[in-house]
């Protein structure tokens, strides 16, 4: 979770209104994790999970697109959420209908986005190998 006060939290938890719960999560009123960089794309994709998990309409829809899901929003999230919802479809398909190469690029693409949050210049020399192989 992004913010350490449980209090606060529960309060989010409890808000039914989108828009209210996305101007409580802006706060810095109240602590945040110290690792949130890190996490906060995990995060997303585990409420999303559990919400198109839980909610068979919304399911169906999901399991109904193919290819790249054009998300809206901030670029950094618009991008990710993006990426969240293909992965979802994904896992939550038949294991025959499932994607496995695109699934498995995904899987990459999130390892790759901690990776890059947590030792950010490891990342930077990864990122420089893999480069100079594809010149290879």
């Amino acid at each position: 979770m992004k913010f350490r006060e449980e209090e606060y939290r529960e309060q989010i938890r409890k808000e039914t209104s989108g828009n209210k719960i996305w101007s409580m999560g802006q706060s810095r009123q109240y602590r945040i994790v110290d690792n949130w960089e890190e996490i906060k794309v995990d995060v997303m994709y585990e409420a999303n999970k559990a919400k198109f998990s839980q909610n068979e309409k919304l399911k169906e829809v999901l399991l109904s697109t193919k290819g790249t899901i054009t998300a809206y929003g901030f670029p950094f999230w618009a991008y990710w959420n993006g990426r969240i919802l293909e992965r979802i479809r994904e896992e939550l398909r038949a294991k025959e209908a499932c994607d496995e190469k695109a699934l498995a690029s995904l899987m990459d693409l999130f390892e790759d986005y901690r990776f890059s949050k947590k030792d950010p210049k490891g990342w930077a020399a990864k990122q420089k190998e893999m480069a100079e192989a594809k010149k290879k």
